[in-house]
């Protein structure tokens, strides 16, 4: 147990009573993080029904849980740690709508109760206007404890809830002051830089938790819960997260997120501070409710305050409530956002172009693949014809390509596939399922190799000794892999992270270091994001206004439909052939010859629904 902080003042009467008995209270918290505006359960992209209700179904939980929590004498608060605002086409459209106390997501917000939001690196992504103007138009408050926003009071540093709590002898009504914070990653003042340029300022987790943690303390709070928008753990030189948090003391309680993983279990295993059994980071009770909606954390913590007036924590109980489609969905929350639903889903069946083949990413973590290839070219063009005038237009341009959707913790449905035939709008929305902003960067061949390497870190650090051993490390999650087209290169996963890349070459000759490049990426890539390089802004050459979807729209009908075959530009290449187990969806065993040169095996389906294969990497095939 944490060293107990004592209030800075205490109320006499209280006090005196306490001599004489030791008042104890019992808190249910429930938390949400990570929604990302996953609202009704539902995959717009897919245009079909989730395996939840999304949000509804989070809602119809917490009404249970605090009808549980009251039978039982227990007093309870609702807080959501942030990344609520962003993540889906829904949500992108009702960003765009006027915020008044009318707006489906205050609506929504209300109607729920929270008792405290925090905030996430994702709900500054539409701006900070639309965020304080959400705040500003709902009732709980909106806190985060590091990003300082200048000349504005709709954000807190900290709040305190005041619940009642009765004595043992149910003679008496104290009060329980429970003190709430919240921090974001420091980073996110890099992710979003154009955002909080000269407005705002993201600092240091740890100060400024410490900071308020004593601020609490001397305003009366009796616990303070901690909303921790990051991962449990950190494996930069920051070593800043949920479990480092956890550990400061006068936190009493911890929620984390940012990682779309869970806690307690599985997830977290072999975490050095991470009891994944008893939910404690730390020694401190934590929990991490997944995303898009997928859990509801129950943290139930017995307290009892001795006769110095200091309040502890005497046991507690951590769980995740599924949000399965058994749970019946909030009417109130279908009734508020089911217009935007329609409307969002009439828009994003609008046909853009054709194509006169399927395409997919089923293996795109094992090989490039045409969804990658057509984004890059979109990519491309876009910033070559910005570029036509500009001083730099001579140089070589190179295109990223994220494995987004590609299965992982999406699940094994989680996975783009366009049929041959006509492309709509909500494909194009798998394409681009982020509003970052295209940008054309300048590179050295030293920083692309860096950039490669970082991208090959997903790969478990193979050996050719083990058969049958997993090729992902499975706690990376796909958008960190990038495939860069307009360069050839090699990946061998038996070597160290940061060896990686064993040949790298530019129309057949080898990359020097000092070759310049112009990498067209977005603007969450570099900036950091997925643990890259941080360029200073006076790297990036322009910045384009045009969505991603728009560009891909112009490519798709200008070609009218895909080239026979695509650029290749990677390959494994290992010292010799070893065998690999790789998981995807079942849909793509019939697409399987397009990997023939991994010799893929299809070994059968797990309880999750993925399709398992066995590949073999060798160094055989050609680029």
């Amino acid at each position: 147990m944490k060293d107990a902080f004592a209030p800075a003042q205490s109320n006499e009467k209280e006090a005196g009573q306490s001599q004489s008995r030791c008042l104890t209270a019992r808190l249910r918290v429930l938390a949400t993080t990570d929604v990302h505006m996953q609202l009704l359960g539902y995959d717009y992209v897919r245009d079909k029904a989730l395996a939840h209700h999304g949000l509804a179904g989070l809602a119809t939980l917490a009404s249970e849980a605090r009808a549980e929590a009251k039978a039982e004498h227990r007093t309870s608060i609702l807080c959501d740690n942030g990344d609520f605002l962003q993540g889906s086409v829904l949500g992108d459209m009702l960003a765009t709508q006027q915020v008044t106390p009318r707006h489906p997501v205050v609506q929504c917000i209300d109607h729920m109760g929270f008792d405290a939001v925090g905030i996430g690196n994702h709900d500054l992504d539409y701006g900070l206007t639309y965020l304080r103007d959400v705040a500003r138009c709902s009732t709980p408050p909106w806190i985060s404890s590091n990003l300082i926003i200048s000349d504005d009071v709709t954000l807190q540093p900290s709040v305190i809830i005041t619940r009642k709590i009765r004595s043992e002898d149910n003679t008496t009504d104290n009060n329980l002051r429970i003190g709430i914070l919240s921090a974001l990653p420091e980073q996110t003042s890099l992710w979003t830089r154009d955002t909080l340029a000269g407005r705002a300022e993201v600092q240091d987790a740890r100060e400024s938790v410490c900071r308020q943690v004593a601020d609490l303390r001397a305003k009366g709070a009796d616990i303070v819960i901690l909303l921790a928008h990051f991962g449990v753990e950190d494996r930069s030189a920051s070593d800043q997260s949920a479990l480092t948090l956890a550990a400061l003391p006068g936190i009493d309680a911890v929620v984390a997120g940012h990682t779309h993983l869970r806690f307690p279990g599985k997830d977290h295993a072999g975490v050095d501070g991470a009891d994944i059994t008893r939910g404690t980071l730390a020694d401190c009770p934590a929990t991490m409710p997944g995303y898009d909606g997928s859990d509801l954390a129950v943290l139930d913590l017995d307290l009892s305050r001795n006769a110095q007036g200091i309040w502890q924590v005497d046991s507690h109980q951590a769980q995740l409530r599924a949000n399965t489609k058994q749970i019946a969905p909030d009417p109130r929350i279908t009734e508020i956002f089911t217009p935007a639903h329609v409307m969002t889903r009439r828009r994003l069946s609008r046909p853009v172009g054709k194509i006169d083949r399927p395409i997919h990413n089923f293996f795109s973590l094992a090989a490039p693949t045409a969804t990658s290839a057509l984004v890059a070219e979109a990519k491309r063009r876009l910033i070559k014809r910005a570029l036509a005038d500009h001083a730099d237009r001579h140089l070589p341009i190179l295109a990223t390509a994220s494995a987004h959707t590609a299965g992982g913790r999406g699940g094994s449905d989680h996975y783009l596939h366009i049929p041959k035939g006509e492309v709509l709008r909500r494909h194009l929305a798998g394409l681009s399922p982020y509003a970052n902003q295209i940008c054309a960067l300048r590179i050295t061949g030293a920083e692309l190799r860096d950039w490669l390497e970082n991208a090959a870190s997903i790969y478990c650090a193979l050996s050719p000794d083990k058969p049958n051993q997993p090729l992902l490390e499975t706690r990376r999650p796909s958008f960190d892999f990038d495939t860069i087209f307009g360069v050839d290169y090699t990946i061998d996963p038996t070597r160290p992270e940061g060896q990686r890349i064993t040949s790298l070459a530019y129309n057949g000759t080898a990359v020097a270091s000092d070759q310049r490049f112009i990498l067209v990426t977005k603007q969450f890539r570099l900036t950091g994001g997925g643990g890259g390089t941080v360029f200073p802004p006076n790297r990036m050459l322009l910045k384009s206004d045009v969505p991603l979807s728009d560009a891909l729209a112009a490519v798709i009908e200008a070609d009218a439909g895909l080239p026979d075959r695509f650029e290749i530009p990677w390959r494994f290449s290992v010292p010799q052939p070893l065998q690999v187990r790789f998981q995807t969806s079942p849909s793509a065993l019939s697409f399987l010859d397009e990997i023939a040169h991994l010799q893929p095996e299809f070994t059968g389906t797990d309880g999750d629904g993925f399709a398992h294969l066995t590949l073999k990497l060798h160094d055989l095939h050609p680029l």
